[in-house]
């Protein structure tokens, strides 16, 4: 998912990976879509030991292959170690990764358009776009070719958010839980132990109310701040029961449940006064929704983010830890990463499907893990020794919060008119956060907008 925040952990990855090396023959000039480099891929016929899945051993002919992938040089450095490690396990497959650093899906659909899709494509929020245009295989029978069970493999919550109709339109790769990042001296200083994801709504709330420090009429530091992101308000939401669209695809954003939710959500800025308002964050040169900075600051006392924050707090002056979020009537996690998918123009749809397999398999997202990228989707690799415990991690962060919350990830409708429905809710709530409306008004304007986009 590309939308407000980052998929990619750049800064992190910026500051962990410089004792890796590419792996890569050789790079090419800039091209129009991005930048490209040669890689051979592959395993002898059979998956390599310590994967979580096997591959098909495909046939002996040579295949090219074309992948494409966003972000920045730490990313290509990353993938192209991946490609290498899949060079031994493919040995009859050539990829050339082709690198597309900005407007990603706008390029990929020329690229579709003029007959020269990728084999493999790394998608995200746009995956049902491409689903619904025919430009992607249904990769469900080819995992099940390969003895992979995908819920088992990645969890229910990431395979939901690539799947349509029970069609599985790209395999889980990076999908990293956001997490409640802490404040453990301000924690201590109020007196009030640390989360462990065991919180209810209520904890939570009267936590946030303890930590909140005024003077002089003026809130210094916050108990918890938010804002408009969809992954801060849905998951309110998700928690309560309550859902954006029903079974059958319509809207239903303006249920009791959603209206109970968001209402209890915005309460904590309006009544409580312990997350800050919109109008605080402009005071603060931010726009609504940008928690990071204040957290980084020392004037905030817990954030829901990703795992992106964890290179800005690289040089915090005070102690800090993450834990898995609350929960509510259920437990519901938002999560940021991207699948692997195979076009349906593909010429090599089989080798294209076996080098995924391998791709995400514990051993193909090894590097993820051993870099500090990102989060890896496979949850093999992701509860084990070499993301818990990665080289990278000096300061001993407990990263067993990503590894918590792993099952526990909600799928938000990552369908075609997603975009439009995040704008439904930002024009639609506006005055709701500034206090200028009811949660229940806010909700049923959405509610219209998106009747007239669901017909």
């Amino acid at each position: 998912m590309k939308g407000k925040k980052s998929l990619f952990a750049l800064g992190v990855a910026g500051a962990m990976i410089v004792a890796l090396t590419g792996c890569s023959s050789g790079t090419s000039a800039d091209t129009p879509s991005g930048t490209s480099a040669d890689t051979s891929s592959g395993s002898s016929a059979g998956s390599s030991s310590g994967t979580s899945g096997g591959t098909s051993g495909g046939t002996d002919e040579h295949v090219d292959l074309t992948m494409t992938i966003w972000g920045s040089d730490v990313d290509k450095k990353v993938y192209t170690e991946r490609l290498a490690l899949a060079q031994k396990a493919l040995p009859n497959i050539t990829v050339k990764l082709v690198q597309i650093s900005d407007n990603y899906d706008t390029k990929l659909q020329t690229m579709i358009a003029g007959g020269q899709s990728p084999d493999v494509i790394m998608t995200a929020e746009a995956v049902n776009v491409l689903s619904s245009k025919g430009q992607l295989e249904d990769l469900g029978p080819a995992l099940q070719k390969r003895g992979i069970d995908p819920v088992a493999t990645f969890g229910e919550g990431s395979v939901k958010t690539y799947s349509t109709s029970g069609h599985l339109w790209g395999v889980p790769d990076r999908a990293g839980a956001m997490v409640l990042y802490y404040n453990k001296d301000l924690f201590d200083k109020a007196g009030v132990a640390y989360p462990d994801g065991t919180w209810d709504w209520q904890q939570f709330r009267d936590a946030a109310k303890k930590l909140t420090v005024s003077a002089n009429g003026k809130t210094t530091t916050w108990g918890y701040a938010a804002g408009d992101w969809w992954p801060w308000y849905m998951t309110w939401m998700y928690q309560n029961g309550g859902r954006i669209l029903d079974d059958n695809g319509k809207p239903v954003v303006n249920s009791p449940e959603n209206v109970e939710a968001l209402t209890f959500y915005n309460d904590m800025v309006l009544k409580d006064h312990s997350a800050p308002s919109p109008q605080d964050y402009a005071d603060a040169g931010l726009k609504n929704g940008q928690p990071d900075p204040l957290f980084a600051q020392g004037k905030l006392a817990m954030e829901t983010t990703g795992f992106w924050n964890i290179a800005s707090l690289s040089d915090a002056t005070f102690k800090w830890g993450v834990a898995p979020l609350w929960h509510g009537k259920d437990k519901a996690v938002p999560a940021f990463g991207s699948a692997l998918a195979v076009s349906s123009q593909s010429k090599h749809k089989e080798a294209a499907e076996d080098l995924v397999a391998f791709l995400t398999s514990d051993e193909g997202e090894t590097p993820i893990a051993t870099s500090g990228l990102d989060i890896p989707s496979n949850l093999k690799l992701l509860k084990s020794d070499t993301f818990l415990k990665a080289p990278w991690n000096k300061g001993g962060i407990d990263l067993g919060a990503f590894t918590d919350s792993a099952e526990s990830i909600y799928s938000p409708p990552l369908v075609p008119e997603w975009n439009q429905i995040q704008k439904a809710f930002t024009d639609g709530m506006d005055a709701t956060w500034k206090g200028q409306a009811s949660v229940a008004d806010g909700l049923s304007k959405v509610q219209s907008t998106l009747e007239g986009i669901f017909k």
